[in-house]
């Protein structure tokens, strides 16, 4: 899955998200594929039995799913929101102009998609966020307030939703007739690293990165560097 962020002559900067093909200056990673050309019995029974169990409960609540295949930059904005107050909750990078310019030019290539599951009171509980390419859906960003709910039975609910939502998001991409459900990076974190794997996929080595092709390029992921690292 290849994304051309800048298309300036003088500036060649090729975004790669996980690419299966090693090459130059691109970092290699292991990340979850989902096989999407099994059937849903199948999938459903690859799940960890915990996973099961608590979709099937999720079930018997009134949730509500969002799928915004074509997003506005007012829906980005709102998931920005949600995902810097989850961010500053979980000692983890914020959401910044760079990655929303980056979405902008996602959506402008039909290529970002915005999921969102609400309870019935229309309160948004949890969000996923994707990179499309028509075959492969790579997920970019995930997030709940999992860590601001203080009772337990606020916390479990958020639990089961992220879950139902996670794999309804599947079934969706399936419909669609896409062959990789990319649950994104596994990390060293083993909490993150169950959860995915816990969804039933393979670990896969991949290959995800930033490459410049002119000394222009160069400096702008030099200045990209920096932004981030300002947040």
């Amino acid at each position: 899955m290849k994304e051309q962020i800048l298309n300036e002559p003088l500036i060649d900067i090729g975004g790669f998200t996980h690419s299966k093909v090693p090459k130059k200056n691109l970092q290699q990673f292991e990340t979850v594929y989902i096989d999407l050309t099994k059937s849903e019995e199948e999938l459903f029974q690859k799940l960890h039995r915990t996973n099961r169990k608590q979709i099937s409960k999720a079930s018997m609540h009134d949730f509500h799913i969002l799928v915004i295949d074509k997003p506005t930059i007012a829906d980005i904005r709102a998931f920005q929101k949600f995902y810097n107050h989850f961010a500053k909750f979980t000692n983890t990078y914020s959401c910044n102009s760079f990655h929303i310019n980056t979405m902008s030019k996602l959506k402008d290539k039909n290529a970002l998609i915005i999921t969102q599951l609400l309870n019935e009171e229309n309160e948004v509980l949890c969000y996923r966020l994707y990179i499309s390419d028509g075959d492969t859906v790579f997920s970019l960003y995930s997030a709940s307030h999992f860590r601001l709910k203080e009772k337990a039975e606020e916390k479990r609910v958020l639990s089961i939703a992220n879950r139902y939502l996670l794999w309804n998001n599947i079934l969706y991409f399936k419909k669609l007739n896409y062959s990789i459900y990319d649950m994104g990076g596994v990390t060293a974190n083993e909490n993150v690293r169950s959860f995915k794997l816990e969804f039933g996929g393979e670990i896969t080595q991949v290959y995800s990165g930033y490459e410049a092709n002119s000394l222009v390029g160069k400096l702008v992921l030099w200045l990209r560097t920096i932004k981030l690292r300002k947040g």
